[in-house]
């Protein structure tokens, strides 16, 4: 896997100049903020379905264009839609280079944030501390782009079984952590392997 790109030294695209700045990183529209910080990974439900609903760029608001950037999961295609609205594909590759999670500085979710602010922010527990997924940068057309709802109505995401321009590998998925008595029970395995008593046979 490269290494990361250092986040600091990336420009936000110009059509970002109007976001607020955190840490000298542009705050993508669609962020949570708690206590006067943002959260990042963790997003505000209704700006969320806005975004979805009315073709805006997460990241800066502004009307998506001619080509539309989605990052998606496995996870993503087998439900057959991604929750995280459209990108730029100028702002994706921006979100890229700096969000630890796409550029693999991180190889975990994060534990989650405080239940404070995961009671007012839209977030995903079912992801809070497993090992970062692969993902992929998918490219469409507004034409083909096609908003999943729920039974009762409830926007989803946006559809990915459409016609599909470029498809883009971000990171590789990690591996899981080994926890002290798995490690200790592989040390174990690997001891015996290595000793002329663990290769007798009867």
């Amino acid at each position: 896997m490269p290494k990361p790109r250092r986040s600091r030294t990336v420009q936000p695209p110009a059509r970002a100049a109007a976001l607020p700045r955190h840490g000298g990183l542009a705050v993508p529209w669609i962020t949570g903020w708690f206590d006067g910080r943002p959260y990042f990974g963790v997003n505000f439900p209704v700006r969320r379905s806005q975004a979805v609903t009315y073709r805006l760029c997460q990241f800066c608001r502004q009307p998506l264009g001619r080509r539309i950037g989605l990052v998606v999961r496995p996870a993503d295609t087998s439900a057959g839609y991604v929750d995280e609205p459209g990108m730029h594909p100028e702002c994706l590759d921006y979100a890229v280079a700096v969000c630890p999670m796409l550029n693999g500085a991180m190889d975990h979710y994060r534990s989650g944030p405080p239940a404070t602010v995961a009671g007012l922010l839209a977030s995903t527990p079912a992801r809070a501390g497993k090992p970062a997924e692969a993902y992929e940068a998918w490219f469409i057309t507004p034409s083909g782009y096609e908003i999943a709802y729920a039974a009762d109505g409830m926007v989803l995401g946006i559809r990915l079984d459409v016609p599909v321009l470029m498809k883009r590998p971000v990171r590789a998925a990690a591996h899981p952590r080994l926890t002290d008595e798995h490690a200790a029970l592989l040390r174990q395995v690997l001891a015996l392997e290595s000793s002329p008593e663990g290769l007798t046979t009867p």
